[in-house]
């Protein structure tokens, strides 16, 4: 009987092994291309790279300034992802103002801490923004 107990044993720790192995796979997304959250919904928010971090812990960033609409462009810095026309005074970019509402970026769009870019995209894209002083090591 205690051969049989310890074989139950042996069998659910194997099991819990596998479950929480197989969790973990399933919930890393260290890989280049992120989380399936990264790219957003129409009702989620898109997640920010990791390297966004920087920015968000230091408000002197502006958004704006990459991803915004410009003279420069839509969005501002070619590498950078546009702002939704959504996001803009009557719904339109060539206003380049943003929607009040819209104005704190930070407040709902997260960083993805497993969403890694090279970096050398982000020191490009500060340069082009003028943002490049902001930052130091």
């Amino acid at each position: 009987m205690k051969s049989m107990k310890t074989k139950l044993a042996v069998m659910a720790l194997a099991l819990c092994v596998a479950c929480f192995g197989l969790v973990a796979l399933g919930c890393s997304n260290s890989d280049q291309g992120g989380s399936d959250a990264v790219a957003g919904t129409e009702t989620t928010p898109r997640l920010m790279p990791a390297q966004h971090q920087r920015y968000v812990d230091r408000p002197m960033y502006k958004c704006y300034r990459c991803h915004g609409a410009s003279e420069m462009g839509n969005p501002t810095v070619a590498a950078a992802v546009a702002l939704p026309d959504g996001h803009y005074v009557n719904n339109d970019p060539s206003a380049y103002e943003l929607d009040p509402a819209r104005n704190q970026c930070r407040s709902c769009h997260a960083v993805d801490t497993g969403y890694i870019v090279d970096e050398a995209i982000f020191e490009a894209a500060e340069v082009e923004s003028g943002q490049d002083n902001l930052y130091d090591d």
